[in-house]
């Protein structure tokens, strides 16, 4: 049961997502997701994705609490030191296979778009993570990441094609 529950708070998030029709929604309920994906995860004992998932929560707090976006430089630094903070663990759990990995590319897109885009490009960067991260969650077996993020990028990709429709019609 508690496994259940596991699996499908992460799918009522992403659920939620269809009404997220704002970029505080949407890092809103980015920041609910990383604390149930990152507890699914640490059940699944999948470390890699937990720790990424954990430090994701970190970055999209920041983002909330501060409401601003960072420089080019600044982005790539603190990228690179998040990236370095995960590859140390992962190197000391001896999660260091392509597959162990994968979880910091969906890092670095939703990194990328929290910290340096406003809404549409944040919105393409959590297309591509999440898709990563479905296929991350399909080859670990862990259903319930795999249908979440499957959901969230559907979500994304949705406002993200309102967003374009919107620019064109305000452009004529």
């Amino acid at each position: 049961m508690f496994e259940f529950l596991l699996n499908a708070f992460p799918v009522f998030c992403a659920l939620a997502s269809f009404w997220s029709n704002t970029e505080r929604k949407l890092l809103f309920l980015n920041l609910a997701l990383c604390l149930a994906v990152a507890s699914l995860l640490m059940f699944e004992q999948a470390w890699g994705g937990a720790i990424v998932v954990t430090v994701a929560g970190l970055s999209t707090s920041y983002r909330l609490i501060t409401q601003k976006l960072l420089s080019r430089v600044a982005t790539y630094v603190t990228l690179i030191l998040m990236m370095c903070l995960v590859l140390t663990v992962n190197h000391f759990t001896g999660k260091t296979s392509l597959l162990e990995t994968m979880p910091a590319f969906t890092f670095m897109a939703y990194r990328f778009g929290e910290l340096h885009c406003k809404e549409a490009g944040l919105r393409v960067c959590m297309i591509v993570g999440s898709f990563n991260f479905t296929v991350y969650g399909l080859i670990t077996q862990t259903w319930g990441l795999a249908i979440t993020e499957a959901l969230f990028a559907a979500s994304n990709l949705w406002y993200y094609v309102k967003l374009r429709r919107a620019m064109q019609v305000s452009h004529v």
